[in-house]
């Protein structure tokens, strides 16, 4: 019996475990990175090749698309899972209006197919909306699953540890790569595993040549950090006996630990109000002498019978009732049963009608710039309330009825030009609702001031509350989606911000849109 050759073996073997993937894969493998999250008009997820089909079916990317019978899944399929982090489409064809992003790996659940320009496969409507190209979906016998994104230890506020770059002159590192010597020709060559045929890939095993001592790893000065500089830890190098904390996710860049001040997240939080506690329109306490840290009630709303007893400050207690001078001054506000507090101790939620066109139950949030006083409403029943940061007086927040058109997981941050440039890294559940402006609801990692005014404009909010909104307000966040985005059709949730001097403040960007369609669409009552 003649033995073969190892490289006619090897062949054969290279042939056959070729086929397998050409069946399975049907076509060129979608690459497997998850991109970040971006703005409309930006496209990080896998692009479709075009569609080959010499007979398209009558409508294939038009506006509607005809829905079909679900495509080869097994009728065992409970979920589609994701091969790649893809993009969301409003409409079943590759130039309809992005709405979201969804991550590698998750499962979703699936309503129906349709044929459409930009993908090989039919186009699959997902729950809870919008279309995802099948090309990068594999069916699963398991049941739809997604991960919250950004997803938190156990304990954890925020995604992350974050720190300040507070020492002067600081600079990033960057890893100093020596050139390749041109005369290293060391190669790697196969040596047998065993004796005998050789029938398996796994019978040839690397051999490398012997060892040479590496290089030192050395650092050298990359770009110089100006202004205020936030940034996330992602590990740790030691170089030269000093530490310091990798700050980029996928490039090697580094700046020194002890140039670094950890911040230490807000443990403020919130309350809910409405049904879920039977509490009505706000108010938060706020001592007349802020360090005092507390504020006591009374028996009564003039003091007699002495003090009852202290509460915290930023507690977000209910008002009962009001007792006005006779010029209508506010004195005390009842806030339960023979409990009474200061006007002067207490900041109040100042109730405005909602604006128009809202619809019943619709979800919307109400800032009040004076008060630094957010309250989150369903309808005109009010669900949640706490305690804002807002627009320092150099840098106004703009007052104004917006709505939320991008929802991201995770957000850089910067305002590198003006006399007071910022970067903050990865900022979670940030929620633009102002294009023009670059206005956002977001966290407020790297500080603890909630009530005073001291933004570059956007609403600061605790890392609970920020979490908290970011899941309630509309466009809804289906677990493993990174990026949401609303549109006319089906818009995010109204941000109205205003002031006792703008109390009906006008409605701007695509807020405006939204309005315009909505009056269009509004009965007519003769």
């Amino acid at each position: 019996m003649r033995v073969p050759s190892v490289s006619s073996v090897i062949a054969r073997i290279a042939m056959l475990a070729s086929l397998p993937l050409v069946a399975c894969s049907g076509g060129k493998d979608a690459p497997a990175t998850q991109p970040s999250p971006a703005p409309p008009g930006t496209d990080p997820d896998p692009q479709p090749a075009p569609s080959t089909d010499p007979d398209p079916s009558p409508g294939a990317g038009s506006d509607a698309a005809p829905a079909q019978p679900p495509p080869d899944f097994p009728e065992t399929t409970r979920s589609l899972e994701l091969t790649s982090t893809v993009g969301v489409r409003f409409e079943p064809r590759d130039d309809a209006r992005r709405i979201g992003t969804i991550a590698v790996d998750t499962r979703v659940a699936w309503q129906r197919t349709a044929k459409g320009r930009g993908c090989k496969k039919p186009w699959v409507e997902v729950k809870p909306r919008g279309w995802i190209c099948s090309d990068y979906v594999k069916a699963s016998k398991k049941a739809p699953y997604g991960r919250e994104v950004p997803m938190l230890d156990r304990g954890e506020l925020v995604p992350g540890t974050y720190g300040k770059v507070t020492a002067p002159n600081s600079v990033t590192y960057v890893v100093d790569k020596p050139p390749r010597d041109p005369k290293d020709k060391t190669k790697k060559k196969p040596a047998d595993k065993k004796s005998g045929p050789v029938t398996s890939p796994r019978d040839l095993v690397e051999t490398a040549a012997p060892a040479t001592a590496k290089p030192e790893l050395k650092l050298v000065e990359g770009k110089p950090l100006v202004g205020s500089v936030n940034v996330r830890h992602y590990g740790d190098l030691t170089v030269g006996g000093r530490t310091f904390w990798k700050v980029s996710q996928k490039d090697q860049e580094y700046v020194l630990r002890q140039a670094i001040t950890l911040h230490a997240p807000s443990l403020y939080g919130g309350a809910r109000l409405g049904d879920d506690t039977g509490l009505g329109l706000p108010g938060v306490v706020w001592p007349r002498v802020y360090s005092w840290g507390q504020a006591y009630t009374m028996y009564t709303p003039t003091g007699a019978g002495g003090q009852n007893r202290a509460i915290p400050a930023r507690t977000i207690v209910p008002v009962l009732e009001t007792q006005a001078d006779k010029a209508g001054k506010p004195l005390a506000y009842r806030i339960g049963a023979n409990e009474w507090i200061s006007a002067a101790d207490l900041r109040v939620f100042n109730p405005a009608p909602p604006p128009p066109f809202l619809e019943k139950g619709e979800r919307w949030v109400d800032v009040d710039l004076d008060n630094q006083i957010l309250v989150a409403f369903e309808g005109e029943l009010p669900v949640y309330a706490t305690l804002v940061t807002t627009g320092a007086t150099a840098t106004p927040t703009q007052t104004g009825v917006y709505r939320i058109w991008l929802k991201e997981s995770e957000a850089d941050m910067k305002g590198l030009t003006g006399e007071d440039p910022y970067s903050v890294a990865t900022v979670p559940w940030t929620q633009f609702f102002s294009d023009e402006k670059g206005l956002a609801l977001h966290t407020a990692y790297w500080h603890d001031a909630f009530g005073t005014r001291r933004s570059h404009g956007c609403v600061n909010l605790a890392p609970r509350d920020a979490r908290w909104l970011y899941y309630w307000s509309d466009p809804q966040v289906a677990p493993g989606w990174t990026m949401a985005a609303g549109i006319v059709e089906s818009p995010g949730s109204i941000v109205r911000v205003r002031t006792k001097d703008d109390p009906a403040p006008p409605t701007r960007e695509y807020a405006k849109k939204v309005l315009e369609a909505r009056q269009q669409n509004a009965p007519i009552h003769r």
